[in-house]
């Protein structure tokens, strides 16, 4: 095999398609290789710790329903009955020498709660009781129907105050939301990551298996020079040292690609590993280049429009500011406004008692105020400035969030841009130390050389190679985590929000690849 093929090896194992997939790399068979896009698609379905994080949204919704039922309507009901008998008449008037009683009660109601704070209770009641005694009905009927209502005007009062739970509620929603969609996009960086790492693996490994074939090469060219007496034994054994080195080089080309498939296996989901897994992961070849990169200005901005951690603090802040409310109503006095009517019938018969009632035959109503407050109010106002300062914190760490991601977007910039300069002056070591191998084989050809110098050069060349290979992966490491800093990585796969809002719902474990390990039936 001619240098220049050997070259050609070289170079096509370091082949890389765009960051938008270009031909991917001929793997034993295009149909078994994964596409990038499929990776991530098993990963936001079956990755194990994304299936957990779905949960809190889909509880979180439930939390709001719950706090939602607060002001639903509670029916109420009870019934009793009673009976006494005197030991002996206790009065003149008595008719019995011991007088017996029997009481009936049945009532049944309903409460509404308002969002102003108010309590409504409309009731009923029928009570029926007899005797043996002297009475004037017997049995005797009465009944009511009335309405009552409990507004307090200063604590637990109005909209704001009553509402606040379940404005708490639909905040904590709102934040596992945003919880959720940066454990997404973390999936996807992680996928992409992975997925990337095993098609390095691959590719140096096909470097090493090119540097190995040219070992080989130049060990048959010694024993051959040897056989004609053109070389020294030494020159034999240097290059049999030097091809069993690159075989050791290989064992751990092997071992990072299982490595690496591992990682890619765990990051999808799909994958058990309490059992055997000997099917082979092929993935597209790296890119031959990165996207073009925007801006440090462009891409700080849209980090801090986009970012879900400063999303997730600022409803943090609502939330203290709710908690700031609770307090400052903590600090009012116990101050209700209270009003009744009743309407009461009274009869031998259960009928004509309601009717009686229907007629308001008699009647009891009331207005009063209740007025309760501790002295001095310390713990509420205590609790007030607690409160207040703590508002005042989730406002700072917010600026502080913001702080860390500008930073962060501006140190993944750099790391962008170093690595695409990087990627060409690598790439131009590369064109000097292969020619600097060509020109040393071929002084070594005629003679002019030691072997050691085409050793030397060989070695440098598969190091420029290497430090190639280092630099596009590096690079396009970092480009995945910049993506990810500014949010542009859910687009440029093909994501949008909206898309993915089935995520925010609870996980089928029966559509799980897993099923079958991720349930127990009840013991």
């Amino acid at each position: 095999m001619t240098v220049s093929r050997i070259i050609l090896i070289s170079l096509a194992a370091c082949s890389l398609s765009t960051m938008h997939a270009e031909t991917p790399q001929d793997l034993s068979g295009a149909d078994e290789v994964l596409p990038l896009e499929a990776a991530i698609d098993q990963a936001l379905a079956h990755n194990l710790g994304l299936v957990i994080s779905r949960y809190a949204p889909a509880n979180a919704a439930d939390d709001v329903v719950v706090e939602e039922s607060t002001f639903d309507p509670q029916l109420f009901g009870s019934v009793s009955t009673r009976e006494s008998q005197s030991a002996a008449s206790s009065s003149a008037l008595d008719s019995a020498s011991r007088p017996e009683s029997e009481t009936r009660r049945a009532a049944v109601g309903i409460d509404k709660r308002l969002s102003t704070g108010a309590t409504v209770t409309v009731d009923t009641n029928l009570n029926r009781s007899s005797s043996n005694n002297n009475a004037v009905r017997n049995p005797d009927y009465s009944s009511d129907v009335g309405i009552s209502i409990r507004q307090p005007l200063l604590k637990d009062a109005w909209t704001k105050v009553n509402l606040a739970a379940l404005m708490r509620s639909k905040v904590s929603l709102d934040q596992s939301i945003f919880q959720l969609r940066s454990d997404v996009l973390d999936v996807i960086t992680d996928t992409e990551i992975a997925y990337w790492n095993l098609a390095y693996a691959r590719a140096q490994r096909a470097l090493i298996g090119s540097s190995i074939e040219l070992a080989k090469n130049l060990l048959d060219e010694n024993r051959e020079r040897e056989r004609l007496g053109l070389v020294t034994p030494l020159e034999v054994l240097q290059s049999e040292t030097e091809f069993v080195n690159q075989q050791e080089d290989i064992i751990q080309a092997d071992r990072a690609i299982a490595d690496a498939e591992d990682v890619l296996r765990r990051t999808m989901g799909n994958y058990s590993f309490l059992d055997a897994l000997d099917d082979e992961l092929l993935v597209q070849g790296l890119p031959t280049r990165l996207t073009a990169l925007r801006s440090m200005d462009l891409v700080v901005r849209d980090t801090i429009a986009s970012d879900t951690d400063a999303k997730i603090q600022e409803k943090t802040i609502e939330l203290q500011r709710i908690d700031r409310l609770l307090a400052q109503d903590e600090s009012r006095p116990d101050l209700d406004l209270t009003a009744g009517v009743d309407y009461q019938g009274r009869d031998e018969a259960g009928e004509e008692a309601y009717r009686g009632a229907y007629n308001a035959d008699g009647y009891n109503w009331s207005v009063g105020m209740e007025l309760r407050f501790p002295w001095g109010f310390r713990s509420a106002k205590a609790r007030e400035r607690q409160a207040e300062r703590n508002v005042e914190r989730a406002e700072v760490q917010l600026y502080d969030i913001k702080q860390q991601k500008a930073l962060a977007a501006r140190n993944a910039w750099r790391a962008v841009d170093s690595g695409m300069q990087r990627i060409e002056v690598t790439r131009q070591a590369l064109v000097l130390n292969e020619e600097s191998f060509k020109q040393a084989r071929a002084r070594y050809g005629s003679g002019l050389v030691a072997y050691r110098l085409v050793l030397e050069a060989q070695r440098d060349f598969d190091q420029a190679r290497i430090n190639y290979l280092s630099s596009i992966i590096d690079t396009l490491r970092a480009n995945v985590r910049l993506s990810r800093v500014d949010s542009t990585i859910l687009e440029r796969n093909g994501f949008s929000w909206e898309t993915l809002s089935d995520l925010e719902t609870a996980p089928d474990l029966e559509a799980h690849p897993l099923a079958d390990k991720l349930t127990h039936s009840d013991m």
